[in-house]
């Protein structure tokens, strides 16, 4: 959590002592448990091109099953993490002697801090959920870290964290429902996988901290967990074929 003397929020985990208190809570337990039921939505589930989603309410060919139908409030949060790559076009990388940790991405984090502060609490307003606007600086602040270090000019695991807990966090207020999780997967964290994949290419961006190269991937690790629920199961699959987009 953030400090800030407007939303009443403060860092609780801030030394080793509190690590451990922290994973012997109940919120650690929910933590966990919200990962879990991701990972089993997606169990021996194949990929769908983004483009073949549609929003539930307008959809009317029940027929046609090539469309993935996503909720209101699925639909409302996945057109604001894909408004990452509009924020991405229109801040291009600048010119500068050093070869990592383009300046451009400081300019792209201010554009993109506008996007969530504009459209996240008309997004939480129209969910019709009670309350839910009372937790809008808690949520923005998740989403906005989920992008990276703005002054570092950095990105890893602790940034996808927080993306992880901004979904978390709307679980928790009953944004989504459990039908939803596979849509979390599928839809929003992908789409948000491909917009920051995009920031550590196009901004040469360092992997946060000193332990990246301990990972299988410098910046990621959710990928990896979700990627073997929806290769299991399947006895068919050759070595050369987790290179096909359907996986």
């Amino acid at each position: 959590m953030l400090d800030d003397n407007n939303s009443g929020l403060s860092f609780k985990i801030v030394n080793d002592e509190s690590v451990i208190k922290f994973t012997k809570s109940s919120i650690y337990n929910d933590i966990i448990e919200f990962i879990s039921n991701l990972n089993k939505s997606v169990i021996a589930v194949e990929m769908k091109p983004l483009e073949k989603f549609q929003l539930a309410s307008e959809y009317n060919n029940k027929g046609n099953e090539n469309f993935l139908l996503l909720s209101k409030n699925v639909y409302n949060i996945f057109q604001l993490v894909k408004n990452m790559n509009k924020c991405i076009d229109s801040c291009p990388p600048i010119k500068q002697p050093f070869r990592f940790g383009n300046k451009g991405f400081q300019k792209f984090c201010e554009e993109y801090y506008k996007e969530i502060d504009e459209h996240l609490p008309q997004i939480l307003n129209d969910s019709g959920i009670d309350n839910i606007s009372e937790h809008t600086f808690q949520l923005a602040y998740y989403l906005k870290n989920s992008i990276g270090n703005k002054n570092r000019i950095d990105y890893g695991t602790g940034h996808e964290l927080n993306f992880l807990l901004f979904l978390f966090c709307l679980n928790k207020l009953h944004f989504f429902t459990s039908s939803d999780y596979k849509h979390l997967v599928l839809v929003l964290y992908r789409q948000y996988l491909e917009g920051v994949r995009r920031i550590q290419i196009i901004y040469t961006v360092e992997p946060a901290g000193s332990r990246g190269a301990w990972g299988l991937d410098d910046f990621q690790f959710l990928v990896f967990l979700f990627g073997a629920a929806q290769l299991s199961y399947n006895r068919n699959i050759k070595t050369d074929d987790v290179k096909l987009l359907k996986f």
